[in-house]
């Protein structure tokens, strides 16, 4: 019998305002494209796959993570390989490739390092305090910048992108935003990292 696993992805969107807002000075990030006070995720334990969950479905189990049930491959793809399957998805659909940029790339390796050691998702957290309070946007050169991470399975660049990612709406929007320019990918373990950027600072 294959072996089924509970997959968690969230994704998040976040811009960069350069100068304070009077109303609400400790929070200086917004949901794209709406300026709004931006809560303080959560992280979300993986729920268990039921017997009757579908195969390939991404299922919405909290605000910015799904679960979605599939098969491990025989190995993970590398961070390269995920990048190109992701590149040729964009590809495919007229939307204009991401450059890797090294500051995304060391960000994108350490947050799925940091994951793998949680043993799931963080749903975030520690991607908005970076930004927010860590001087973050400028660390890695962008003023908009989003975020797709995933925890608990074993695939390759392909399917990692087509049968995971692309399944959920929201994960699927950041994949082809037009607007990104810039990416890159980390992995380790069972997790996964996707960082897209625009807007150099």
């Amino acid at each position: 019998m294959p072996f089924i696993l509970a997959i968690v992805l969230t994704f998040l969107t976040l811009r960069f305002h350069p100068f304070p807002r009077p109303s609400s000075p400790t929070s200086p990030l917004s949901h794209d494209p709406q300026p709004t006070t931006i809560p303080t995720p959560q992280a979300i334990i993986p729920k268990q796959n039921s017997d009757t969950d579908p195969w390939g479905v991404a299922i919405k189990i909290g605000e910015h993570t799904y679960k979605i049930k599939v098969q491990n491959d025989s190995a993970m793809g590398t961070p390269d390989e995920i990048l190109q399957a992701l590149n040729n998805l964009r590809a495919r659909n007229n939307v204009q490739q991401l450059k890797k940029d090294d500051r995304l790339c060391a960000y994108t390796q350490s947050r799925a390092e940091y994951q793998n050691s949680l043993g799931k998702t963080d749903a975030h957290a520690g991607f908005t305090n970076y930004l927010q309070n860590q001087d973050g946007f400028r660390k890695l050169g962008f003023a908009r910048v989003g975020e797709n991470s995933s925890y608990g399975y074993i695939l390759s660049g392909v399917h990692l992108i087509e049968f995971v990612y692309m399944q959920s709406p929201d994960h699927n929007a950041n994949q082809l935003d037009p607007t990104w320019d810039h990416g890159c990918t980390g992995t380790s373990g069972y997790a996964t990292n996707l960082i897209f950027a625009t807007s150099p600072l």
